[in-house]
């Protein structure tokens, strides 16, 4: 059976960098640290309040980021610049160099050793669960999120960790980042 457990905010721990400020929502294994590059699943929001920052390299990282304002633009390694509009997800490799022009926030899935993928709801779309060890969703708008008959309602910037069986469906009535991770 289905449940969602609400992750409380106090447990964030939050982080300035040259740019603006990470809050990092979950990681794994237990005592991973993401300032000695010690993890498998990193999960964090960012806020980058400059017009132009330079991302931190993290090779053997799958990185995943999605846009919550207006959008930005990435030039990653020697691609040409590419726009990122709001709630599209950019995959790429963390050992690449990359440069972001526009500020806002973000919501960001870190992999090393891991599978995954970040993947965002619009509102009232329906997702079917895969299967996977870790299950998330962030509302980035009010809503109330369903899956498996369970329903709760959240408030914009709500983390939470939701347990389904594979061919689930999870909804939102607003938009939401849903993410998997696999170790």
């Amino acid at each position: 059976m289905a449940s969602i457990e609400k992750l409380p905010a106090g447990a964030f721990n939050i982080s300035r960098w040259s740019g603006g400020t990470t809050t990092e929502l979950f990681i794994w294994p237990h005592g991973a640290s993401y300032a000695e590059r010690r993890f498998g699943i990193r999960i964090s929001t960012a806020t980058v309040d400059i017009a132009e920052s330079t991302f931190t390299k993290l090779p053997g990282v799958t990185r995943y980021i999605a846009p919550l304002g207006d959008g930005f633009t990435l030039k990653i390694g020697q691609n040409e610049p590419e726009f990122i509009p709001h709630a599209a997800v950019k995959r790429f490799d963390g050992g690449e160099d990359v440069t972001c022009a526009g500020a806002g926030r973000d919501l960001n899935l870190m992999l090393s050793g891991a599978a995954g993928e970040l993947i965002m709801i619009k509102p009232n779309e329906r997702h079917i669960v895969r299967q996977a060890e870790f299950l998330f969703a962030y509302a980035v708008q009010d809503c109330r999120i369903s899956v498996g008959g369970v329903q709760m309602n959240t408030e914009s910037g709500e983390f939470l960790r939701i347990y389904a069986d594979a061919g689930e469906t999870v909804t939102a009535s607003g938009e939401a980042g849903l993410f998997y991770a696999q170790p």
